[in-house]
């Protein structure tokens, strides 16, 4: 039987456009927000300088860099802003530069993401490479099955010996196969990490009040009273705090503290190693009761279902006015100056928070176009080596970052790549607003400091606070390609009643009480309970 595996491509879209380029000179001058992934690799050799990532390196089968002479590709890709275009960043100019392989990139604005690489997957005239692009899942599917993209199993096997060799060790083939048992994309991998936006919560108000963390939903809604009634800020407005706020329909995100191992994918939890559908659940009605209550009494921001992310972070950063909200890292809401002020909520449940596996899907695909695609997959494998990691997440050593003698490493923001960390990240790595191939490396672990980057240090200890309460990372799940069809129809339309469902209820245009077992009723008409069986047969063959 066919099999198809559905998983989640993570995608962060402060993206824009750049014009056709190869690999040209350096520049960059505005920041942008940096990628926030909190992994690293599972190789154990140090990073060293990263200047020597490809030169004069063998690859199997006779493939030596640099090449005896220049190759050039097309490629589709994702930037990280307008002013830091990716032919013009120093780390990916050397990967080129080292390999004797150049490309043509043609990069895009991630709110034209899905619409520009429709069209050129569509069009018969598409590129050799897409880098950084959020390949979904379906996308994989559907261009694979048609012969756009090209299986890639054999090639990494055998020009890909450092990827490979990752790939065994975590058991990881699994999270990168297709529905035909075929690889048709690398991945970026990660350690394992929360696989949620993180809940983060005002400790500075906590402390100005004389509370404590909460260490249930009682308390927290008690905390979240105090903030709303205490002025929890101290500036002397007992009305310009807002206890909780939400955007994008994050508010699902709170389920894991319902004591569930919550999936925002496929709306299911997992309890006591049993699955289940959580919208028909009455887990979902507790806590639709639970969110009514707090937007009733002020407590939920009355903007939370108008918000755009874009606003929760303007907001954030111009006054203090969150108690809570929902983000990969509290700098990027509140701003780096104050992120500090901010705990990630400790579960209140042990084994149930969500965690990923740290392999992500979907980061470069090579298309039938591409001649002699051998050269791709061993150019990208150096981006899965201990060096190589380092070129993709710190850059080039002197340039952009230095190692330190006692073993830490320091960001380089006086070499003209960028004023602050954020600027040099966004301009000048490879790592950006969307997951990339590579395996992040030890280094960014065992060498950053509070002097490196006192923000992502902090980030990293509150991941891992969570993650000593995480649940077991999901296996992958396998479906037939009729079950896969089915689910992508039901999921569309079920999705999309929740959201309406949960938005009425909860800013009180219905009723929870009265209109739940209609909505139920309703939702098993749409397909609830076929939706959920083949959700829970594909988790129950995984454990057989």
């Amino acid at each position: 039987m066919i099999k198809k595996k559905l998983t989640a491509v993570l995608l962060t879209t402060a993206l824009a456009i750049s014009a056709l380029a190869g690999c040209g000179s350096a520049s960059g001058s505005s920041a942008t927000a940096e990628n926030t992934s909190s992994s690293s690799g599972s190789g154990s050799t140090e990073a060293g300088a990263a200047s020597e990532t490809a030169a004069e390196t063998t690859s199997t089968e006779g493939i030596t860099f640099p090449l005896s002479e220049t190759k050039t590709y097309s490629m589709f890709a994702l930037i990280p802003s307008a002013e830091y275009p990716l032919e013009d960043n120093i780390s990916f100019q050397k990967l080129c530069e080292d390999t004797n392989i150049q490309f043509e990139i043609q990069s895009v604005l991630g709110a034209d993401l899905i619409e520009k690489k429709g069209l050129v997957l569509a069009s018969g005239d598409y590129p050799d490479v897409f880098f950084k692009a959020g390949l979904s899942t379906e996308e994989i599917s559907k261009y694979s099955s048609q012969g756009v993209l090209i299986p890639l199993q054999d090639l990494i096997r055998q020009y890909a010996p450092n990827l490979t060799q990752l790939l065994d060790e975590r058991n990881a083939w699994q999270y990168i196969e297709d529905a035909d048992g075929n690889v048709y994309s690398l991945p970026e991998i990660d350690k394992q990490a929360p696989s949620l936006n993180v809940y983060w919560i005002n400790q500075k108000w906590l402390n100005n009040l004389g509370l404590e963390e909460p260490k249930n939903l009682d308390e927290l809604y008690n905390v979240l009273k105090a903030f709303k009634d205490e002025d929890a800020n101290g500036n002397g407005d007992p009305d310009d705090e807002i206890p909780m706020t939400v955007c994008d329909k994050n508010y699902y995100q709170f389920l894991p503290y319902f004591g569930v191992d919550f999936d925002n994918n496929t709306k299911t939890g997992i309890q006591d190693g049993n699955m289940f559908y959580i919208p028909t659940s009455d887990l979902f009605k507790e806590f639709l009761a639970y969110m009514t209550r707090l937007y009733s009494e002020g407590l939920l921001d009355a903007g939370s279902f108008t918000n755009t992310y874009e606003q929760q972070c303007a907001s954030g950063q111009t006054a203090d006015i969150y108690g809570s909200f929902f983000d990969a890292g509290a700098f990027l809401t509140v701003g780096r100056d104050n992120d500090d002020d901010y705990i990630a909520l400790t579960p209140f449940t042990e084994g149930t928070y969500p965690m990923n596996a740290g392999v992500f899907n979907g980061t470069l695909a090579i298309t039938d176009s591409c001649e002699e695609p051998e050269n791709i997959i061993a150019w990208a494998d150096q981006l899965y080596s201990q060096e190589g990691g380092a070129l993709a997440w710190l850059g080039i050593e002197g340039e952009t970052y230095a190692l330190n003698d006692d073993g830490t490493w320091s960001w380089l923001t006086d070499k003209g790549h960028g004023d602050n960390v954020s600027a040099v990240r966004a301009s000048s790595t490879i790592q950006g607003s969307a997951n990339h191939p590579s395996v992040q490396p030890d280094l960014w672990f065992t060498g950053m400091t509070d002097e490196t980057d006192p923000d992502e240090v902090y980030l990293n200890e509150q991941r891992d606070k969570l993650a000593s309460y995480g649940a077991e990372p999901r296996p992958a799940m396998f479906y037939s390609e009729e079950d896969s069809q089915t689910i992508s129809t039901l999921k569309t339309d079920l999705d999309s009643y929740v959201d309406q469902y949960s938005a009425q209820v909860i800013t009180g245009e219905q009723d929870l009480e009265s209109t739940w077992d209609s909505y139920v009723s309703t939702m098993e008409q749409m397909g609830a309970s076929k939706l959920e069986s083949l959700y829970v047969n594909a988790y129950n063959a995984t454990k057989q």
